[in-house]
């Protein structure tokens, strides 16, 4: 009964973090192998005796309880701040300290290696994610450059493009391999986990685990640009294909992984002594500051951002007019949830355009803040970061949007980030800025403005684009941001 009460009251303090967990449809696709490693891990270590009880008098116990009063920090500074990653990493802390506490058959290595992979399981925040993932992606398109530079191949590389004489074959961020890093780190933590301890044996299955994982997308890599340069399209064209023909080169490699896992097991048992020892405090009461923590705040981000007094003029920008709603606007204020976006075009009387994409919002989501050229990033498109500017006193920062053929337009971004008054980039010190602001209680609102204009970006804006971000910059940010 204590274990089931126990359950109820993580599902009921943590039900906002995990149905953000599960809605991120990004997650889904890339960790859910990891969620079936962890189950059978658990299934093949998961052994009697359990205790009910700790004790202060044990060393184990008090480094137990010590993971236990962590997670009620971490809960604490995500009830104020909204970080999502913090809330899943206070709930994988508390069964950490749940598993250190009532398994004593489980060294305390154990538990705390079962609590990575929970941690992993729950996905790698986007501000860690997505730079990885770019830089693996430049590695893999440097390599299929390697037989071109060499006079192998008649293909060119150009910005993660290989360039055939009949076809363009870009090196998207799912050629990076992160996707088969993660499945085989998952397999080599099964196997570490569900086998006796043995540290030298783990590391080589780890070592393993991640060189046959950036072999295995090589070859598949390197196998849709053998069936491309013979003219075979449809291999990359054809979605079933693609994942047909990808599977069935990752499945030697995987084969390899499992037969070193397999050849060097050692079944585990729990050791003989492990026996529990007597305590005083029940570990179920551990959960009570938790269930205060979480009574006391609550989420405060459940209601919207107040409509900001500027937004209806946001679509009426000195000599333009509203010409185009982009597409996704609805799907864009669910994503960022909330109401108060705006993403359009608008056009100027001698036929010049921009592109304005605006919200403000309390998302306690990675949305909130992320990096900008994720988000104009596309095929055949280069993105360069530039110097930022100042225009009307307030800083912008600048983005190159190069196109690889002279038939697709080349554009330029302007953006900035408003957090309590500050004006900022998209890098991960922006969120610091965020937690920091919602901490102290001094706003929960966030605001991003990114502006797209045609043509290449210029060592200084023109001066119809200086005059759209002098009136955005006022009509925004008020007076002059720090």
């Amino acid at each position: 009964m204590a274990a089931l009460a126990l359950a109820a009251c993580l599902l009921w303090v943590f039900r906002g973090t995990l149905a953000r967990y599960l809605a991120d449809q990004h997650y889904q696709e890339h960790f859910l192998y990891l969620w079936v490693f962890l189950a059978l891990a658990l299934w093949r270590s998961v052994r009697r005796p359990f205790r009910t009880h700790a004790s202060l008098r044990s060393l184990r116990d008090l480094a137990g309880l010590g993971l236990a009063a962590i997670s009620w920090l971490l809960l604490l500074t995500h009830e104020l701040g909204g970080s999502n990653i913090v809330g899943r990493t206070a709930l994988v802390v508390f069964v950490t300290a749940l598993a250190v506490l009532s398994l004593p058959a489980w060294s305390v290595g154990r538990c705390l290696a079962h609590g990575v992979l929970l941690q992993l399981c729950f996905g790698l925040p986007y501000s860690v994610y997505f730079p990885l993932t770019e830089r693996m992606q430049w590695g893999v398109a440097q390599l299929v450059a390697l037989p071109a530079k060499l006079g192998l191949a008649s293909y060119d590389v150009v910005d993660a493009v290989a360039v055939f004489p009949h076809y363009q074959l870009r090196i998207t961020a799912d050629c990076s391999g992160m996707g088969q890093v993660l499945t085989f780190v998952g397999m080599a933590a099964l196997g570490v986990l569900g086998a006796a301890p043995d540290p030298r044996r783990a590391v080589r299955l780890f070592a393993l685990a991640i060189a046959l994982a950036w072999l295995s997308n090589l070859a598949r890599v390197g196998l849709f640009v053998l069936l491309v340069g013979w003219g075979a399209t449809w291999a990359v064209d054809d979605a079933g294909w693609h994942a047909a023909l990808g599977t069935v080169v990752f499945l030697p490699f995987a084969a390899a992984l499992v037969a070193a896992i397999l050849r060097s097991f050692r079944p585990w048992s729990p050791a003989a002594a492990a026996t529990p020892a007597a305590g005083r405090l029940p570990i179920a009461l551990l959960a009570v500051p938790l269930l205060a923590v979480h009574a006391a705040l609550g989420d405060r981000s459940s209601e919207p951002a107040a409509r900001p007094g500027y937004f209806a003029e946001l679509e009426h920008p000195p000599g333009h007019a509203l010409a185009l709603r982009g597409p996704t606007e609805a799907a864009d204020r669910a994503a960022y949830e909330t109401p108060w976006l705006l993403n359009a075009r608008f056009a100027a009387a001698d036929g010049g355009t921009f592109d304005l994409f605006h919200y403000t919002t309390r998302s306690r989501s990675h949305l909130c803040v992320h990096r900008i050229a994720d988000c104009v990033d596309g095929p055949g498109l280069a993105i360069r970061y530039a110097e930022p500017v100042v225009v009307d006193g307030r800083p912008w920062w600048r983005l190159a949007v190069e196109a690889d053929a002279p038939d697709r337009a080349t554009r330029h971004v302007y953006f900035a980030f408003e957090v309590d008054g500050m004006r900022c980039d998209d890098s991960w010190t922006t969120q610091w800025h965020v937690l920091r602001a919602r901490v102290t209680g001094a706003s929960w609102d966030v605001a991003c403005t990114r502006v797209m204009f045609d043509g290449p970006l210029t060592a200084v804006p023109t001066g119809r684009e200086a005059a759209v971000l002098a009136w955005l910059g006022r009509l925004v940010s008020g007076p002059l941001a720090r």
